[in-house]
């Protein structure tokens, strides 16, 4: 179950648990306005008031106890960072696309392939033809441990073309997918590279 599920229930059951508290504590103080003497009900009201506190208490604990299991689930998993833009790279007379991606998770990132995906179309386009000063494909990634993988000089033809063959010329539902053994991560096609691409 997600952390936001857990969330949810947790507020139900604590709306839910004031409510009746509300209502138990009414209850007992408006049988009881008329008679004499109030301690007969003042104390049995405050030790149920205790053992709705101890409940709470017990309540917060569980969602504590999933809560850390949920962000110890998720510092466990694969995480990358990848950035997908135009660089300027010494040596290239020309701009050049690039995906640099960093591990930033505790369990290390296998990277297997680099694909470009469209909303408008069913069909993704893999990409096999690195520039020379790319990191190599596949490649394995520990943590803090980064590599960036330099697009080849005629991308920008090959793209242009899948958009106008494949997305009926439109470039707004663009997104890259890096590709590992058990994850996939997704980047948004950003200005830069829409204005690089047309």
């Amino acid at each position: 179950m997600s952390w936001k599920y857990i969330k949810l229930i947790s507020v139900a059951v604590v709306v839910v648990l004031i409510a009746a508290l509300s209502f138990v504590i009414g209850v007992s103080f408006g049988v009881t306005f008329e008679q004499d003497s109030l301690k007969d009900v003042l104390i049995p009201s405050l030790s149920a008031m205790g053992s709705w506190v101890a409940g709470f208490g017990t309540l917060a604990a569980v969602f504590t106890s999933l809560w850390l299991a949920e962000q110890q689930r998720k510092n466990n998993s694969e995480k990358l960072k990848c950035v997908f833009d135009v660089f300027v790279i010494q040596g290239e007379p020309n701009d050049a696309l690039a995906v640099n991606v960093t591990s930033i998770g505790n369990k290390p990132s296998y990277i297997n392939s680099i694909t470009i995906h469209s909303a408008d179309s069913t069909v993704a386009m893999c990409i096999q033809q690195f520039s020379h000063l790319s990191s190599p494909i596949p490649v394995s990634l520990a943590y803090g441990q980064q590599a960036t993988f330099v697009l080849s000089s005629d991308f920008k033809k090959h793209i242009n073309d899948y958009v106008k063959n494949r997305c009926s010329g439109s470039y707004k539902n663009l997104f890259l997918s890096v590709n590992t053994t058990t994850s996939v991560f997704k980047v948004k096609f950003g200005e830069s590279v829409l204005k690089h691409l047309k």
